[in-house]
């Protein structure tokens, strides 16, 4: 460990307890009607003429955006939403939909941000479960939110429409239109313990759970945005592309560079292609990411403009350590900061100074403790409580709940529940846990190792499916890849799977060269599954619950399927599945 990486996390905690503490225990009373609405309203006043969004090239001050969010507010009102009814908002970015979720802050409501990937039974799932008596819809999305829900569930909803054709369907109402002559607004301020969103998790295990935002987290979220992330200042350019229902690109970036009065330039959704001539267009000198954008954009081709860009910072997480400096060196990013936690838990770290792989250090109130890395169930010693993982080992990531640091939970009280640890260092205690892996490095550094279930045992050892990743996707052809552990009927454990999308150059017999030379025996993945597309979340998120159920059956499988065997990957056909199967091929 270099003293410069020791210094850097001192001089961290110097800001924390200077910049951030200050603001969390003021946010905290519980009389306060402090909101993200109240940092939009002070931008009003400070620069009503100055440029809030630019959305598809059209641009909003902050005036305007006061007047359509008061609009919205009084259309609601007067449809019968009242303080603390929810409705569904199901849309792409835009500005509507920032405007939307801050007129339901001015009344009081509860806007339910729905996963726009979300179909079917899912789609269904996440509306009913909010209980909402209205749903705003883009158009684009209207189609599937018919299919989706049941007659009888349409019928007890009012149904609004963001409309981007002149058609608006029977039964809607085109709420820009009708918005326009709503009457005056008559504001419900949120006090800091009230539910102030719905946030869903991504569902890549079961259907999505509702996370409980409630206006102080939101507050907490977007000071940390700020302070940690952005740092931003009235002058800079935010370019957004991340969802905007997910608390990443919400609080984190938008609502972390608001209270600033920076502006913001909202994509409707990414696109690598389009992404650094945008950037350049608009003089952004902020962009929010998560890992998987950042690879999209390693994989354009090169070219004499990856330089030619304004942005000072870029804050976000999942940045993958195999890409991290190639990233930064190739487009002169001069700051990341990698953030890690869950939107809806406790004990968020920040790497501000840039450490490559790492996710920050300890705060207080967190620790990373033993646990069976594979069911991330806690070790318990001889007097019932847990331990600290010493440093180079990887444990669970848990934070303390107190008066100060609260978990509001989910809807469903009963996975609420599961999230909690009690009596963990002390008698009485209470931690949330966060079901994801860590490794504690030096002078307290903290990097992500995997998360729970991701990890798998094999040959008696426990895989990190994170680590194997890293290690196949430096290979050159290897474009990405999605690690998890499928069952095998003769054998102990979990075999290693690799799901991979692979260039044109791609070669099976140097690649098997490349796994044998850089990866343990038990790390080395059994199977191959050749994809044209990866699985993902709308959140670019891998999915892996699909893909450990499907196995490796060629029957059941179109792509194509590959066995490591004596040193080489060869194609599964049904003779060798069976072989396999049976334990007449040996691991």
């Amino acid at each position: 460990m270099s003293l410069k990486w020791a210094i850097n996390g001192f001089l961290d905690d110097i800001y924390f307890r200077a910049q951030g503490l200050p603001r969390v225990l003021f946010t905290w009373k519980p009389e306060n009607q402090l909101s993200i609405l109240n940092f939009f309203e002070k931008n009003v006043k400070k620069y009503p003429n100055e440029i809030a969004f630019v959305f598809k090239d059209q641009k909003t001050t902050w005036q305007e955006a006061d007047v359509k969010i008061s609009q919205y507010g009084a259309f609601l009102q007067s449809q019968g939403i009242e303080k603390g009814d929810c409705f569904a908002l199901l849309m792409d970015n835009s500005a509507d939909f920032l405007m939307l979720l801050l007129a339901a802050h001015r009344i009081g409501a509860i806007a339910a941000l729905i996963n726009t990937t979300v179909t079917g039974e899912g789609l269904k799932h996440v509306v009913t479960i909010v209980d909402a008596k209205a749903a705003v819809l883009g158009a684009s999305h209207l189609e599937k939110f018919e299919s989706s829900m049941p007659e009888s569930e349409l019928a007890s909803l009012k149904l609004f429409l963001l409309k981007d054709s002149k058609d608006v369907p029977e039964g809607y109402t085109d709420i820009n239109s009708a918005s326009l002559n709503s009457g005056e607004v008559v504001p419900h301020p949120l006090k800091i313990k009230d539910v102030a969103m719905y946030i869903y998790t991504s569902g890549t295990t079961g259907l999505p759970k509702a996370a409980l935002i409630t206006n102080g987290r939101a507050v907490k979220t977007s000071y940390a945005g700020q302070f940690f992330g952005f740092r931003a200042k009235q002058s800079d350019v935010l370019y957004l592309t991340l969802p905007l229902y997910h608390a990443t690109g919400l609080l984190w970036s938008w609502a972390g560079c608001l209270r600033a009065g920076a502006t913001t330039v909202i994509k409707e959704k990414f696109s690598a292609s389009e992404f650094w001539p945008d950037v350049r267009k608009h003089k952004a000198t902020m962009f929010g990411y998560v890992g998987e954008l950042c690879r999209y954009l390693m994989n354009v081709e090169p070219n004499n403009d990856d330089q030619n860009h304004q942005l000072r910072v870029i804050s976000g997480n999942g940045l993958r350590p195999d890409i991290w400096e190639k990233f930064q060196t190739r487009f002169k990013i001069p700051k990341i900061r990698e953030l890690y936690g869950a939107t809806e838990g406790v004990g968020a770290l920040v790497n501000t100074h840039g450490r490559p792989g790492m996710v920050g250090r300890y705060m207080s109130g967190s620790l990373v403790v033993k646990c069976n890395l594979e069911s991330g169930e806690p070790i318990r010693n001889s007097e019932g409580y847990c331990e600290s993982v010493e440093i180079g080992e990887t444990g669970l990531f848990i934070s303390e709940l107190s008066k100060l640091a609260t978990f509001e939970g989910y809807l469903d009280k009963q996975a609420s529940n599961k999230k909690v640890m009690t009596d963990v260092m002390k008698d009485g205690d209470a931690w949330f846990n966060s079901g994801d892996l860590l490794t504690r490095h030096e002078n307290n550094w903290l990097s992500f190792a995997d998360r729970v279930g991701d990890t798998y045992r094999w040959k008696s050892e426990n895989v990190s499916t994170m680590e194997v990743a890293a290690i196949l996707n430096k290979y050159p052809e290897v474009l990405d890849s999605n690690v998890y552990g499928v069952e095998v009927e003769s054998a102990d454990g979990r075999a290693g799977m690799a799901l991979m999308n692979v260039s044109e150059d791609f070669d099976f017999e140097v690649f098997s060269e490349h796994v044998e030379k850089n990866l343990n025996t038990f790390q080395r993945p059994c199977f191959i599954r050749i994809a044209e597309v990866m699985k993902t979340t709308g959140t670019f998120k891998h999915q892996k619950e699909d893909l450990k159920k499907q196995g490796f059956n060629p029957a059941e499988i179109e792509d194509k399927l590959y066995f490591y065997q004596k040193g080489r990957y060869v194609e599964i056909d049904d003779s060798l599945y069976q072989r396999i199967q049976s334990g007449e091929e040996r691991f």
